[in-house]
């Protein structure tokens, strides 16, 4: 399951639709606090006027400024084509990205003195774009700032300004074939350019053209990059994490979405909304439609309007505004995995003899990519899975390489970028014991007492006294066995008989008692160190 990246991102999400083919008509409002350019003296009759008004009252837009009798005129040049330098500048400016100046510039063809408009110097905004990931000209190659942007080069740069570039290289090629499909001009996509373009596509950032086109290849003008990032800059939301489990660990059980918009637009409205895989509206965030701006932060616990925790599954989350000319404003509708990890499990024995297998048993929904165990040695040791790689077992054969006594396996199941731990407990045995019995019991005088004793697997020598006499066990496989014939005139009751077990120098005594008559009583033993 892919998980988007959070670093070394934009990490902002863009807005929108790419459609540039609509016509307002618009009334350039009086000039605010002014930017870096004068007002625009090309573009106060034109379709896209608003949107650079807005932009350049955020001193965002750059021109090119001719010198007059009566002072500076600046020129916004609408009908001109973009290019790819003055795109990026754009797109940096409208973000909010602090120029960079590396000792060593990132393209050879984009020099500290390189300029995108007349007396304009883009070096610096477009190293910065490069750092935050959102070009797709590698470092070293010619970044060709001056060639016009096409149309599916802009969407690649929404997609990694998104954060979604990811997300776009996973999709399944039949699906990109598909969406694609849907405009007659759709597989005219480069190659290179055919996921983004499928992705714009299937998340609503762009629509197409009414003739059911997707124009490619297209040039996009000024004026039409400027209504692109009027519309990417409105309003946008980011989320951390991208992938949630309100499975009630304490890890990622929460969203936090982080949203941004125009300060210097009046927002009337706003409203943000959690749909389902099915697209249906499951939670929004403004149910009373309150007036104003919206918060810089929601949270999301991963319920829906009636407090119940949603199940697993890809989830798409869009915010909107309306500003106070009526206008409505989406953030791009962004996939939001919800998926509820779980690790559980158990051991035998919990109490363990050297020699003795210890078995763990781990269970894992979704299928996990890894579990191991944390051992009191210091040591990792892996689990092996199922076929379905949701069951997972460890043996181990005890020995004297954990320390003796209650101790803890710490176990860790990875899921991709996700993880989830437990801890099982258990007990390693001194590894030296003897446990005896004794057969029959009761018994008559003058029968003969068998002596048992099973042991560790280091006892080298077991011994029985009873009586004042001493029985030496010989060992037969797992189990020590000797036998003693019981005077005839000894009298009824219970007798106690110690055994010992020896290994090297260290040896361990262990007592049982056998009743001598007719009464039938249970064996009973100490174990003595």
């Amino acid at each position: 399951m892919y998980r988007y990246p959070n670093v070394k991102k934009l990490q902002i999400l863009l807005v929108s639709v790419l459609i540039i083919s609509s016509v307002m008509a618009i009334v350039v409002p009086g000039m605010g606090q002014c930017a870096k350019d004068p007002w625009y003296v090309d573009v106060d009759d034109h379709w896209a006027a608003n949107y650079i008004y807005v932009l350049w009252s955020e001193g965002v837009t750059d021109g090119q400024i001719v010198p007059s009798p009566s002072g500076a005129n600046a020129y916004f040049l609408p009908a001109l084509v973009c290019t790819r330098g003055q795109f990026t500048v754009l797109m940096a400016k409208t973000f909010d990205l602090s120029p960079l100046a590396p000792s060593m510039p990132t393209y050879p063809d984009v020099k500290p003195s390189y300029q995108f408009l007349p007396g304009k110097s883009g070096w610096e905004h477009i190293e910065a774009a490069s750092s935050a990931g959102i070009t797709f000209t590698g470092a070293g190659q010619n970044f060709r700032p001056d060639l016009g942007i096409t149309r599916q080069d802009a969407v690649e740069l929404l997609i990694r300004s998104l954060d979604l570039y990811e997300y776009a290289m996973s999709m399944p090629l039949e699906e990109v074939n598909r969406l694609l499909n849907r405009f007659g001009d759709g597989l005219d996509t480069s190659p290179a350019r055919r996921k983004s373009m499928a992705c714009a596509i299937k998340l609503g950032i762009i629509e197409g053209y009414d003739d059911k086109t997707l124009r490619p290849k297209v040039l996009l003008l000024r004026s039409h990059a400027a209504a692109v990032m009027y519309r990417s800059c409105m309003i946008r939301v980011f989320a951390n994490p991208n992938v949630v489990s309100p499975d009630g660990d304490g890890i990622d059980d929460i969203v936090v979405f982080s949203l941004s918009y125009l300060q210097n637009r009046g927002i009337s409205q706003w409203n943000m909304a959690i749909e389902d895989p099915s697209g249906n509206i499951i939670r929004t965030f403004n149910l009373e439609g309150r007036p104003g701006s919206p918060p810089h932060t929601l949270i999301w616990n991963c319920t829906d309007t009636y407090g119940h925790i949603v199940p697993s599954g890809t989830y798409y989350y869009q915010a909107w505004v309306k500003d106070r000319g009526g206008r409505m404003f989406f953030s791009v509708k962004k996939p939001l995995e919800v998926v509820l990890y779980s690790l559980s499990g158990y051991l035998f024995p919990d109490a363990v003899y050297d020699g003795q297998l210890l078995t763990i048993c781990c269970f894992t929904d979704p299928p996990a990519q890894s579990v191991k165990g944390l051992f009191a040695d210091g040591r990792s040791r892996l689990f092996y899975p199922s076929q379905d790689k949701q069951s997972w077992t460890s043996e181990i054969l005890m020995g004297d390489f954990l320390p003796l006594g209650t101790q803890k396996v710490e176990v860790t199941a990875q899921f991709g970028d996700a993880k989830r731990e437990m801890a099982l407990q258990f007990k390693r045995l001194d590894n030296i014991w003897i446990f005896p019995y004794v057969s029959p019991n009761p018994i008559q005088p003058g029968e003969t007492l068998s002596l048992y004793c099973e042991s560790s697997s280091n006892i080298v020598r077991v011994q029985a006294r009873l009586f004042g006499v001493t029985v030496e066990l010989q060992r037969s496989r797992d189990l020590w066995t000797g036998q003693m014939c019981l005077p005839v005139d000894i009298h009824e009751g219970e007798y106690e008989i110690v055994f010992t077990g020896y290994s090297g120098n260290r040896q361990v005594v262990a007592r049982c008692y056998v009743t001598v008559g007719t009464t039938i009583n249970e064996l009973l033993f100490t174990l003595i160190q």
